[in-house]
């Protein structure tokens, strides 16, 4: 036999970390999906269900255990699925110290992109639609505010909507900005395809337009105001 016969590996990281390391190049868009794969996968698991067979010797000619098994098996009370998993010492001791699992730093914003009057709004199915719409509450938007923001604070107008979870924080239950007391995050813009059109446009247009107070402000342009974002 020769080194035909041995998995390729790397000795330096092999010999540094005391481990056996896989090695995989990145050649393809894929990796990403094997690594997360791995990364997220959690531990092993297995999916068992907990039965009972009447086995006596003249079942044929015995009604009552037929009956007796095919109770068993209809009962949803007593045929129980388990769930059970593995898990290892290292897991095992993380979690007994109440370790954190998982971190992110630093926190991220989604910043809504809409056309005038085209923003999402959620409600329940039980709830009066009417109401929904002629809420003033829903009608505010991360954007929407940030024109209102443009108006009360100085410091606003001299940043892009992309760039505003820098200075300000947005409040999900008063859907509001206000300034950064502590702390930082980064904003992300919600894609826009080119295909869609004046959203797109506008997207564009909000990273690098700064002190805009109205849609209609992203029409004008050096005192002409144009019939689109385009």
């Amino acid at each position: 036999m020769d080194n035909r016969w041995i998995v390729s590996y790397n000795l330096h990281l092999a010999t540094k970390y005391h481990a056996h390391i896989n090695m995989e190049i990145c050649s393809s868009i894929y990796i990403i999906k094997y690594m997360y794969k791995y990364v997220y996968k959690g531990p092993n698991r297995a999916t068992i269900v907990v039965e009972r067979w009447v086995d006596t010797p003249s079942q044929e000619n015995n009604p009552q255990a037929v009956i007796a098994n095919l109770e068993w098996q209809n009962c949803d009370e007593i045929k129980a699925y388990l769930e059970g998993r593995s898990v290892f010492v290292f897991e095992a001791s993380w979690r007994l110290f109440s370790f954190r699992m998982h971190d992110g730093t630093p926190y991220v914003t989604h910043l809504a992109v809409h056309e005038p009057g085209m923003h999402m709004v959620v409600y329940n199915d039980n709830a009066n639609i009417f109401e929904i719409v002629n809420s003033v509450q829903n009608q505010k938007t991360s954007l929407t505010e940030y024109f209102q923001a443009n108006i009360d604070y100085p410091l606003a107008r001299v940043v892009t909507y992309m760039d505003f979870p820098f200075v300000f924080t947005w409040t999900n239950g008063t859907k509001k900005w206000t300034i950064w007391q502590r702390g930082c995050c980064v904003g992300r813009l919600y894609f826009v395809s080119p295909s869609v059109g004046e959203r797109y446009f506008l997207r564009t247009l909000i990273t690098k337009v700064k002190g805009v107070v109205s849609f209609e402000a992203f029409y004008t342009v050096n005192g002409v105001v144009h019939d689109t974002f385009k």
